[in-house]
């Protein structure tokens, strides 16, 4: 456990007692031990053992370990029999494309995981494009954060979350401080107007986006106008994320049309009187304006929802999946399901 708990203790009683796994909380973190920790000091095919069979332990963290992707197929395959863990994290360890696939093959077939961090865990988007696999399958994961992980949570990676986002469970998902541009933001958008699940989306630092002009003021109009459909969505974090007065106007316009969100940070850590006021916007309570004349939205945020209207009329009527996009829709040749995920995918 963390400092409050084992200040008592020699660094060798620590992992000792780590290694009997007899509480129902772990939590590990290299940075505590000033660097004296190393991967070895943790032997993770015994811990694994014992942790498949483990009935006590709930919360695993395993942060700043300095382990890689053995550990982490290790403790994939630990939790293809265990039952009782719902929350493991992996903050700022090495455990790349390979460590990820392995908790992806778990994921599939495990049933009471509820919570995982991979964050700066050095993923890239073939990385993310099996974990979103993964995802369509599980059906008790609420919690994903990907953070920090800028090779793997970029326009593609985000992508192949957005195109399975809609079929899981889903309620929280953190793509904070990575690559994600504006077709990513729009991905995104695109996939919160249907979504029912998610409930918090935290997008701080994005560092190849800016809500300012051309696509980038675009992809926001968009993740606006998804709002105007999205009724479940409470908590947006976009801070030190670039937005301008015309990004500010864009949120200002949709919240009569949306009651959820209650939450919206935006600015740095003194953000200016414009941001100050939107957020409190935001955490006042409202009052849906129904049938609210599109005419008065934004053009940009219009053009968004006639579009998406559209596809959707065109996918009812004629009984093919349509995906919308800048282009317009497109009609595609009926597929199973799974034809369709790998074509959103590619």
């Amino acid at each position: 456990q963390r400092a409050s708990a084992i200040d008592f203790m020699t660094y060798g009683d620590f992992l000792k007692a780590a290694q009997q796994q007899d509480i129902p909380t772990l939590n590990i973190d290299g940075s505590y031990w000033g660097g004296v920790l190393q991967a070895k000091d943790i032997d993770m095919e015994s811990f694994a053992t014992k942790l498949s069979t483990n009935r006590t332990l709930t919360s695993l963290t395993l942060n700043r370990t300095k382990h890689t992707t053995a550990a982490a197929k290790q403790l994939a395959e630990a939790l293809l029999t265990n039952n009782t863990l719902t929350s493991l994290a992996l903050r700022e360890n090495k455990i790349q494309d390979g460590g990820v696939i392995a908790l992806a093959a778990t994921l599939k077939v495990n049933t009471t995981l509820k919570s995982l961090e991979i964050s700066a865990a050095g993923l890239s988007a073939a990385g993310i494009k099996e974990l979103s696999f993964a995802l369509q399958l599980n059906r008790s994961l609420e919690h994903l954060d990907l953070r920090g992980n800028f090779e793997g949570v970029t326009d593609a990676g985000v992508k192949s979350l957005a195109a399975v986002l809609g079929n899981t469970s889903l309620t929280s998902l953190n793509l904070s401080h990575s690559n994600v541009g504006p077709a990513g933001i729009t991905y995104l958008a695109e996939a919160l107007a249907t979504n029912r699940t998610l409930k918090t989306l935290l997008l701080r630092d994005l560092r190849k986006v800016a809500f300012v002009s051309g696509k980038g003021l675009d992809s926001f109009a968009a993740l606006c106008a998804a709002l105007v459909r999205n009724a479940t969505l409470t908590s947006i974090d976009l801070s030190l994320v670039r937005l301008e007065k015309e990004a500010v106007q864009f949120l200002e316009a949709v919240l009569p049309m949306n009651i959820t969100l209650l939450s919206l940070t935006v600015g740095d850590a003194s953000p200016g009187k414009g941001f100050r006021e939107l957020m409190s916007k935001v955490k006042q309570p409202r009052q849906k304006i129904e049938n609210f004349p599109a005419a008065e939205l934004p053009p940009a945020i219009a053009a968004w929802l006639d579009m998406w209207t559209t596809a959707a009329t065109a996918a009812a009527a004629a009984g093919v999946a349509v995906s919308a996009s800048p282009a317009g829709p497109k009609k595609r040749k009926r597929m199973t399901e799974a034809d369709r995920l790998r074509a959103a995918m590619e």
